[in-house]
């Protein structure tokens, strides 16, 4: 119930933000909230509870074989398995075999991560607002466990749901753990050489970075634990669900860091140069920040082919225009582009 109260909290003062501007415009923003949380969050959540309860680890060791058979069965009508051509001729019903699927597949899940830490990233950067990211942290847990599930064709018991959906829930209402501690020591340990700090509004653009990177590692631990329940067939001990602090920011910093590594150059030439318009630097520091580091990807990256330069670039403009839009119009668009 404490936990309740804070995000409770944090709900009353976004809509009184915008009721004090006109009421009109709160009544408005319940509403949009109203549709973001039916669209992203309540239709996702009862297209997990369709799917079948076809995961969850055995408890019992004489249980695992009969739980091999099960999943290997499952795999060998996995979308992705078809589409890669995997040899399912000679798959026999044991560890290794196991082993070796999941080695194969984990590529693939890495890719569906990466997708949604890094645009939680960017969106929560850009938000600055608490209730924000605890929608945007919302509905990015439901729509990637969701894939997730989707993925493995299955999803884990209602009781292993119910924990799954706590973790969610914690991650929401407190927005921190040992992982937040690991993870903003690696957005300060960057910002702490250079002179970095004779940047206007410096304090400014480090907090919502680090803000940006926390709830990407509380998303992280999120995927790590329900992959964890759909990879291992024997759990002797729940703790063995839940990846290390230390884990979860590496992964992070990981998924991020291709965003992460121009915004440090951005900062630091900034910070070298003196570089930047100052007018645009104060009134939106973060905005500023991020579509310099862009622009940085596109003039140096050689991972985009021109149609992903185009589209960076209307990222961009977009970015210049409106902060809070744009954080739901990136997340919004990440869901809609996917089945």
């Amino acid at each position: 119930m404490v936990l309740f109260y804070f995000v409770l909290k944090e709900f009353v003062s976004f809509y009184q933000f915008f009721h004090s501007i006109h009421p009109v415009a709160g009544y408005a923003s319940l509403l949009a909230i109203g549709i973001f949380l039916i669209y992203f969050v309540i239709s996702p959540v009862f297209q997990i509870v369709k799917l079948p309860k076809s995961y969850s680890p055995a408890v019992k060791e004489e249980d695992v074989a009969s739980l091999l058979e099960k999943r290997l069965k499952n795999f060998r009508s996995n979308k992705y398995l078809l589409e890669q051509d995997f040899d399912f001729s000679e798959i026999k019903n044991n560890q290794a075999v196991y082993d070796k699927i999941i080695k194969f597949i984990q590529p693939e899940v890495e890719k569906i991560r990466q997708r949604y830490v890094s645009t939680l990233f960017y969106s929560s950067t850009i938000s600055q607002n608490g209730f924000l990211d605890a929608i945007l942290i919302l509905s990015s847990s439901v729509n990637l466990v969701k894939e997730i599930f989707i993925f493995y064709r299955g999803r884990v018991s209602n009781r292993d749901l119910w924990e799954i959906a706590k973790k969610v829930y914690y991650s929401i209402a407190i927005g921190g753990s040992e992982s937040v501690t690991y993870a903003a020591d690696e957005i300060f340990s960057k910002f702490a050489t250079g002179g970095m700090k004779s940047i206007p509004f410096a304090d400014k653009i480090f907090s919502s970075l680090a803000d940006g990177f926390v709830n990407a590692a509380l998303l992280t631990r999120i995927s790590l634990i329900t992959e964890n329940y759909c990879k291992m067939v024997y759990l002797k001990s729940n703790k063995a669900l839940y990846p290390s602090p230390g884990f979860i920011a590496f992964t992070t910093k990981f998924l991020v860091s291709d965003i992460t590594e121009k915004l440090f150059d951005e900062l630091f030439s900034m910070s070298k140069e003196k570089t930047g318009d100052l007018v645009r630097l104060t009134v939106y520091p973060v905005r500023y920040v991020l579509a310099g580091a862009w622009s940085k990807v596109i003039e140096t990256t050689d991972k985009l082919n021109a149609m992903q330069k185009n589209s960076l670039i209307r990222e961009i403009a977009i970015l210049s225009g409106n902060q809070i839009g744009y954080g739901f119009s990136k997340l919004a668009g990440i869901f809609r582009g996917r089945k």
